[in-house]
C-alpha cells in the first residue's frame, strides 16, 4: 500500500472519525446535537454542561473514607494496644524464669519478645487487611485482639 503524500500524524490521537466503528457518541453530546440542530439554545448548553461530567452509572464508584466514628475506635484500640504491649513487658518482669538449659533460656527470651510485640502486629495486621473492608470486621478483630492478647502476667499478678 503506498504511503499517502502528506501523512497526517496526529490521526492516531483524535477521535473525530465518525466512520470509525469504535466511535460512539455520549447521549449528552447527543441531545447538544439534537437541540442544536432545533435551536434551541438554553437546553443545548445544559446538555454541553454535563457533557463533560462522567457518566456515573459507567464511571466506578471511588472508594469511600472511613468515618469519623471508626478513625476514633482504631485509635482507641491502638491505646489498648499499647497498653497491652507495656503490660507484657512488666508481666515478663514479674515472672523470672530461667531455663536449665542454653537453648531454653533462649526460646524463653524470644517467646518473651513475641508476647511483647504480637498486640502491635496484630493491629497492623488488621488495620492493612480491613483497610477497603466494613468498620464492624475491623471492630470485631481489634476487639477479639483485645482479648486474647490480655497480658496475663499483670492480670493474675494484680488478682494474686
Amino acid at each position: 500500500m503506498p504511503r499517502p503524500s502528506a501523512p497526517d500524524d496526529d490521526a492516531a490521537l483524535r477521535w473525530d472519525e465518525f466512520d470509525d466503528a469504535s466511535h460512539v457518541e455520549s447521549d449528552a453530546a447527543i441531545a447538544a446535537l439534537a437541540a442544536a440542530e432545533a435551536g434551541d439554545d438554553d437546553e443545548a448548553g445544559a446538555a454541553s454542561a454535563t457533557d463533560g461530567a462522567p457518566d456515573a452509572a459507567t464511571e466506578p464508584a471511588a472508594p469511600e473514607r472511613p468515618a469519623a466514628g471508626l478513625r476514633l475506635l482504631t485509635a482507641l484500640f491502638a491505646v489498648v494496644y499499647l497498653a497491652w504491649s507495656v503490660g507484657w513487658i512488666i508481666g515478663i518482669g514479674l515472672v523470672p524464669l530461667s531455663g536449665p538449659t542454653v537453648l531454653l533460656e533462649v526460646l524463653y527470651q524470644f517467646s518473651e519478645f513475641l508476647a511483647i510485640i504480637a498486640s502491635a502486629l496484630w493491629f497492623a495486621a488488621v488495620v492493612a487487611l480491613t483497610r477497603d473492608g466494613r468498620a464492624v470486621h475491623r471492630i470485631g478483630w481489634l476487639a477479639l485482639g483485645t482479648l486474647v492478647l490480655v497480658p496475663w502476667p499483670v492480670v493474675l499478678g494484680v488478682l494474686a
